[in-house]
């Protein structure tokens, strides 16, 4: 379905929206001159008529002296360049002052001064002139600075939602680099197809790396650094046992503002149920090893033993999305699961920094009360891209951060796969689906055939997306994406006996009933989520007879699987820690 408000990208829309604005600001402008024109005539005992084209003169020369600002919003969206912004608003400003300005001359009654565009024109000389050619300059020099300060400093927007924050590259240069020269910053762990042997780790630099390994040990060697993570490297004494060599590209579409290096490298052969030891490193050509901190992480288990994850969606950087997280850290998951619109880039190249904040609070916040890092899974929200029905070149930053699959080193990092299979030991298996943030839903259905046959003797299996096939709410340009999600893969999820179905996207909570084709079934699907960890809506419920619970609660999903006795417990935390819903099954 094409030219529907879904196909408009964020950027477009944060536009037309600015747009809106200003208009709105110079009508009111308008209306209040057009009605003071109209008021002061009136009050001399002038005529309506004339009052009324007096107040609409004076209305159009606000018209006229108020486009600059949507020139300026145009600059700042990126549809025109800050230099020509500049150019276009001096000769706006500058011509509307001159017509504003304009006094009719006294000229002889002759023929060669009688053609009104001539007149006009004479009119303006005529008013500059009795204004005085100083006066004049230092107007003109006023709109030719005042245009480039305000064209140049807005520039280049992002605009960042949950919470909202506006940065221009102006701003963002004058804070200096988010990832600074002589350390490494945005650490990740991302779990791969198997977490019981393999692990993926991610680290970003703004020094060019000529070399980028990692050294990990089932024994910490902390102190070997005596504080210091910049080590000359023929001074290196490598205390660690195990080590590989890491793969690095530069971030091509932020490189006008700062430099940025992104490294990530496949771990492999690890055993199961094991605590490791990890640091990363880049070499750089001055000679320099620079380190990040020692982190550990446990892998799966593969023997049966019980284990636990977190889930939750739409996540941002708001206040009670941390919260969320200690709270989520708290019960020591082996792993985390997040269902899409992670940092909210929008699609914004400009918005490097959401992505930023964004780990430095993951790496704090889930780092558990016994010191594991949590290895994450994500599905790709349309935060993550220009919005539904994007194209590859709109996902600025989400597949060149987060690989999920091993041997990706030969593909271009914006072409990795959306979809992705994880086993967690012998019993489950997880599979993760793009909402047609890029992949339209259909597509993917031969590919969810061959996961979920291959791997149909799992106990447990699971599946994480953004849209929700069975929300608790109803938004008419999503209705399409849900409906094609439930005709598609709901046949697939009962085909092959889903367990749980984690939906996000909505901003609030629900749990609904086991259900085969959507009618309660003892041995159907559960669906749960909608996705509120730390974003909050006023989206009106809906009491659909699919549902059990479901609220307007920011909420994060907590995952107990036994696989000993074929039980899965869920619990649902809120911000006060408090457990408001649970659910349990023997399969």
């Amino acid at each position: 379905m094409s030219g529907t408000f879904n196909d408009i990208s964020f950027r477009h829309l944060f536009f037309l929206g600015s747009l809106g604005i200003c208009l709105a600001i110079i009508l009111v402008v308008m209306i209040g001159f057009f009605l003071y024109g109209l008021i002061k005539y009136t009050k001399r005992g002038l005529s309506k008529k004339d009052g009324a084209r007096y107040g609409g003169y004076l209305a159009w020369e606000v018209f006229w002296v108020g486009t600059p600002l949507l020139v300026l919003m145009a600059s700042a969206f990126n549809q025109i360049h800050w230099a020509l912004a500049w150019v276009l608003m001096v000769i706006i400003l500058q011509s509307g002052f001159m017509n504003i300005m304009k006094r009719s001359p006294d000229y002889k009654n002759d023929l060669k001064f009688k053609g009104k565009l001539d007149n006009y024109f004479r009119s303006l000389i005529n008013g500059l002139v009795k204004f005085g050619k100083r006066n004049t300059l230092l107007v003109f020099f006023a709109f030719v600075i005042g245009s480039f300060i305000s064209s140049f400093m807005m520039y280049d927007l992002c605009i960042g939602i949950h919470p909202f924050r506006v940065s221009s590259r102006y701003s963002r240069k004058s804070l200096g680099d988010s990832c600074p020269s002589g350390e490494i910053c945005n650490f990740i762990l991302t779990v791969p197809e198997n977490l019981s042997n393999s692990i993926i780790v991610g680290w970003h630099s703004n020094d060019e790396p000529i070399g980028a390994y990692v050294y990990y040990d089932t024994v910490s060697h902390s102190e070997y650094f005596n504080g210091s993570l910049v080590i000359d490297v023929n001074k290196f004494n490598n205390p660690y046992s195990l080590g590989v060599n890491g793969t690095y590209f530069e971030m091509e579409n932020i490189k006008q503002e700062e430099q940025r290096y992104v490294s990530w490298a496949d771990i492999t052969n690890l055993t199961p149920s094991t605590i490791y030891y990890i640091v990363v490193a880049i070499e750089t050509s001055n000679g320099k090893l620079i380190f990040y901190p020692e982190r550990k992480f446990r892998t799966a288990p593969s023997d049966g033993t019980q284990y636990n994850f977190i889930t939750g969606g739409d996540m941002g950087m708001t206040g009670t999305g941390e919260d969320l997280s200690i709270n989520a850290a708290l019960v020591e998951p082996l792993f985390v699961m997040l269902g899409g619109d992670v940092a909210y880039d929008s699609g914004f190249d400009s918005c490097y920094r959401c992505w930023d904040e964004w780990f430095s609070r993951w790496d704090k916040t889930f780092i558990t009360p016994t010191g594991f890092s949590l290895p994450i899974i994500t599905t790709i929200g349309n935060h993550e891209a220009a919005g539904w029905k994007s194209s590859r070149g709109s996902v600025q930053f989400y597949t060149r951060y987060l690989p999920f699959q091993l041997g990706l080193q030969n593909i271009d990092p914006n072409d990795r796969p959306l979809q992705h299979s994880h086993t967690i030991g012998n019993e489950t298996i997880i599979i993760v689906m793009d909402s047609w943030v890029v992949d339209q839903i259909p597509d993917q259905v031969s590919w969810m055939e061959q996961v979920l046959s291959d791997n149909s003797n799992k106990t447990f299996k699971f599946a994480l997306y953004h849209i929700a096939l069975y929300p608790c709410t109803k938004i008419s340009m999503d209705v399409e994406i849900s409906f094609l999600a439930k005709e598609f893969w709901g046949p697939v999820f009962d085909k092959y006996n889903l367990t749980v179905g984690y939906e996000n996207h909505y901003h609030l909570y629900k749990r609904s009933k086991q259900l085969v084709n959507g009618v309660e079934h003892p041995n159907g699907t559960l669906y749960i989520g909608d996705g509120s960890w730390g974003v909050e809506t006023t989206m009106k419920l809906r009491d659909y007879d699919y549902l059990e619970v479901y609220g307007r609660i920011q909420h994060v999903i907590h995952s107990i699987v036994n696989t000993h006795n074929s039980t899965i417990n869920i619990e649902t935390i809120n911000v006060d820690n408090e457990i408001f819903d649970s659910w349990e099954r023997k399969l």
